[in-house]
């Protein structure tokens, strides 16, 4: 076993001060006296560590595993409403629907809420009339919306702009599917980020072309771009998911008795224009 300088220093003073007062010390007492100081200090060492490691320990064990202590009785004495969640943007309760002369009022029967943007999201319902509406909120109202469903003769139909204008809009008589009482429904949804190279991607797949007093490819244009399956396929390729809270709300009538034909209760028809021709259609074509 190796001695440290000190050891030896030591041992060799005390042997110094025992040939002066009595008879000399071997080598082999001296290694045993190092030997025993090393022991020595190692045992207070040790303590010294235990103690230190019982110190350190002991709080964190309780914490753990033993009685609750003041850690414990903070967190269950927390108010309940201390962590407030951010609910997102807020659907109205109620959609005004205007066919005519006459006016009414649709209730909010489903929503869903959504943490990302920038894919297609799919919203199933079971509407209760032939006149079912949808609206769409968004955290950003600028952000783009797309929405799209089937109409009575097969294409599709739907609404598209920024979400701050109102994105939605309402079936009709003339314009809901056949079956539109005798099933669940859906419509698809776009929602892209206000910053999407919505005006890149519509020149480059189909030249954003002006429509009526557009000037360029300004944002009707852009919105009009939007209706193309191939510039909404390449925008999300572009864009791909990312953060962005928004929700859609589906609004309808109060449940009535079925109806065998698909008809509309009477008290849901609409009134007639004043040329005495149903109302026009409120839907326009997405391609």
């Amino acid at each position: 076993m190796r001695h440290t300088e000190g050891d030896l220093r030591k041992l060799l003073t005390e042997q110094g001060r025992e040939r002066a007062h009595g008879p000399s010390v071997h080598l082999d007492a001296i290694v045993k006296r190092g030997h025993r100081t090393r022991r020595i200090r190692r045992a207070v060492t040790a303590g010294a560590a235990v103690a230190f490691a019982v110190i350190a320990v002991g709080p964190v064990s309780g914490l753990l595993t033993g009685p609750s202590g003041v850690v414990e009785t903070m967190v269950a004495q927390r108010p309940v409403d201390s962590a407030r969640v951010d609910p997102g943007p807020k659907l109205p309760e109620t959609f005004p629907v205007v066919l005519g002369a006459n006016k009414f009022d649709l209730s909010l029967i489903h929503s869903q809420r959504f943490e990302t943007e920038g894919v297609a999201r799919t919203v199933t319902f079971t509407p209760s009339s032939f006149f079912t509406g949808y609206k769409v909120v968004c955290d950003d109202p600028r952000a783009w919306v797309v929405i799209s469903h089937q109409l009575k003769g097969g294409e599709s139909g739907g609404a598209i702009g920024r979400c701050d204008g109102s994105v939605g809009g309402h079936h009709d008589r003339l314009s809901a599917p056949s079956n539109w009482l005798k099933r669940p429904q859906s419509l698809q949804v776009w929602v892209f980020p206000a910053d999407a190279p919505v005006r890149e991607v519509a020149k480059a797949v189909t030249g954003c072309k002006p429509i009526l007093e557009s000037k360029g490819c300004d944002e009707r244009a852009q919105s009009s771009a939007l209706g193309s399956p191939e510039v909404r396929e390449r925008l999300t390729a572009e864009v791909g998911e990312q953060p962005g809270e928004w929700a859609v709300g589906i609004y309808d009538r109060p449940a009535a008795e079925p109806v065998p034909n698909g008809e509309p209760p009477k008290d849901a028809e609409p009134s007639k224009d004043a040329d005495g021709d149903d109302p026009p259609l409120v839907e326009g074509k997405i391609n």
